[in-house]
């Protein structure tokens, strides 16, 4: 009489071992799945922003009079011919460009060569510091490395080009209609966190397009002073190092610096002393732009700490690689917007308000 309890036991100790091994055995799969769709996760996060950022021109013209579908097809045109419009003007001088630093390539290492060479030749007690009388030889391996993990791309043309069409369609698709994206994440919300995530979201928005507007204005700036700085100090390739310090201040307090080491470098083949002044240039400016006028552009629509963009940037770019890089902001402007509405403003309990 009393077995039937002891096997029953038994079952329920064998399903719930059982049990606990599927579901390990499913977070191991589903983790395995998500590190290799996080490219296509970071996308989609990327393409929901670039929507947000649109979303400001779309409402400017529905405030105007237009109906939402128009504006926002209105709004896509100008974005997708602003695009077409910058992509003719820079990228054919830019590849000109490139291809004439590949050609004088060889003899702008050669001129570093030298430059090493006189150098531990007037200072002979850096040799020890430098490596010797191999230094200069190394010298010219390491600076083409450099240029080459620049100017390289990490996937083939076709892949890119697939990579671009699935973006951009996506961020169509977000802009025409983003509703249905909008009520699947409301319905993913439990009932009683609805209005804080909705609360948070429009949060996050707003800090979104204040980051987008003051890249955008901080970029403009830089590009036109490293151009102008870096032609009248004819370094090769003024075009092409002013059009990536246009998209530096999207990777906020790093990028600028990143974008700065091609320039210095090629800058040693023209003398050290060319080469200090482009690094002060490139210090100064980053610095003014960097650390005054970017947060007052940002100001109050954004409301994020410096070192909370940093730590996002590293953390992201570290882990993800450019991409992740580019999306640290926003995604640190969503996390900032969760934190406050799921934590900060999240009742007491009574106990700690009664002091019981």
């Amino acid at each position: 009489m009393e077995s039937p309890p002891i096997f029953t036991r038994r079952g329920a100790v064998f399903s719930s071992w059982l049990g606990l091994a599927l579901a390990a055995g499913a977070a191991v799969v589903l983790l395995w799945f998500m590190q290799k769709v996080v490219t296509a996760l970071l996308m989609l996060f990327f393409a929901v922003v670039v929507a947000i950022a649109l979303s400001a021109a779309v409402n400017w013209f529905i405030r105007r009079g237009l109906e939402r579908r128009w504006a926002a097809l209105l709004t896509l045109l100008l974005f997708f011919a602003t695009i077409g419009l910058l992509g003719a003007l820079v990228i054919p001088p830019m590849v000109s460009q490139l291809l004439l630093l590949t050609r004088e390539l060889p003899a702008f290492v050669a001129s570093l060569q030298a430059q090493m060479a006189s150098l531990l030749d007037r200072y002979p007690d850096l040799q020890p510091f430098i490596g010797g009388n191999g230094a200069a030889a190394e010298a010219g391996p390491s600076a083409l490395e450099l240029f080459r993990g620049v100017s390289g791309i990490s996937l083939s043309l076709l892949a890119g080009l697939a990579f671009t069409l699935i973006f951009f369609t996506t961020v169509a698709y977000i802009v025409v209609d983003p509703r249905p994206m909008i009520r699947a994440y409301y319905a993913s919300l439990p009932l009683a966190h609805r209005r804080a995530g909705m609360r948070a979201y429009r949060r996050a928005s707003t800090a979104v397009i204040g980051w987008t507007e003051a890249s955008l204005v901080v970029g403009a700036i830089q590009a036109v002073a490293v151009f102008a700085f870096l032609t009248a100090m004819e370094i090769p390739g003024a075009l092409v190092w002013a059009a990536l310090a246009f998209f530096a201040d999207f990777i906020p307090r790093i990028g600028g610096y990143v974008m700065a080491v091609p320039p210095v470098i090629l800058s040693l083949t023209l003398g050290p002393l060319t080469a200090v002044w482009v690094a002060l240039f490139y210090l100064v400016s980053n610095e003014i732009l960097g650390s005054v006028v970017a947060p007052k552009i940002r100001g109050a629509r954004m409301q994020l700490h410096p070192v909370l963009l940093i730590f996002f940037t590293l953390a992201f770019a570290l882990a993800f690689g450019l991409l992740g890089a580019i999306v640290a902001t926003p995604a640190a402007a969503f996390a900032s917007a969760y934190y406050s509405e799921f934590y900060l403003r999240r009742p007491l309990p009574r106990t700690a308000v009664t002091g019981a």
